[in-house]
């Protein structure tokens, strides 16, 4: 996160939509008086410092989409310049990204999951230069595997072009993990289905065969849905941005 090796005006015309309506049901036993994003990391809300990288990277327009105590983050974020697409329902990832589709202005867009984030610089530059290298309908950001069965496995062929996407099924041997970051063309909103549905689950599977392609990121990629992962989040930020304890 301390440097970057693209250029600030790189992403001015791209919009972000940031997911930050989820229940946060995993996180509750340690943190249920508000958003999930808002949960703190090394003394400050975790979203704030997401946007903050955002803001730094040259990004001008960014959407939060709400939905569960949407209230705290539209009063936390109040007079920011931040845009808001509010969920009645809980849509899931899918719904959230579809319910903000008439905010959107960008050609291209930015989706990100408001509960994870990169430590370490990711390269955002490079990213955006091979999607539009490969006219990508999605361009899933990567990570490198880890050893919990609660993260989806994605495979690639030679061109980097994604083949299979499962979701929270184990992995297995030449796997990739999505980091939660996703480069897409707006046209995409036209193969959405209305109402509640899974990024994840309901839609990237059903792109396969089309233009769609694995990116991997650098830097080390961190969520807090779990207690387990926030706990060890609290630990990675108070080093990246408070210094060694």
């Amino acid at each position: 996160m301390k440097q970057y090796l693209h250029k600030k005006t790189t992403f001015s015309g791209i919009d972000v939509i940031i997911l930050a309506g989820g229940l946060g049901t995993r996180l509750r036993p340690i943190i249920s008086d508000r958003p999930k994003v808002l949960a703190e990391v090394g003394g400050r809300p975790f979203l704030d410092m997401v946007i903050e990288d955002l803001f730094e990277m040259g990004f001008g327009r960014i959407i939060l989409s709400v939905g569960h105590l949407k209230d705290q983050i539209k009063n936390h974020y109040a007079e920011k310049g931040i845009l808001f697409a509010e969920e009645e329902n809980p849509m899931g990832t899918g719904g959230g990204v579809k319910n903000a589709e008439s905010l959107v202005q960008s050609d291209h867009l930015l989706v990100i999951n408001g509960d994870s984030w990169i430590v370490g610089g990711a390269d955002l530059s490079t990213f955006h230069d091979f999607h539009e290298e490969k006219n990508s309908l999605v361009t899933v950001a990567l990570s490198r595997p880890r050893s919990e069965k609660d993260y989806g496995a994605i495979f690639l062929d030679e061109n980097n072009k994604i083949v299979k996407f499962t979701e929270k099924n184990g992995g297995g041997k030449g796997h990739f993990l999505s980091a939660g970051i996703y480069l897409m063309k707006k046209n995409v909103f036209s193969r959405m289905p209305n109402g509640p549905f899974s990024l994840e689950v309901d839609f990237f599977p059903s792109l396969i065969g089309d233009p769609f392609y694995g990116f991997m990121i650098g830097g080390e990629v961190i969520d807090i849905g779990t207690p387990e992962r926030y706990l060890s989040a609290q630990k990675i930020f108070k080093k990246d941005y408070l210094g060694p304890a």
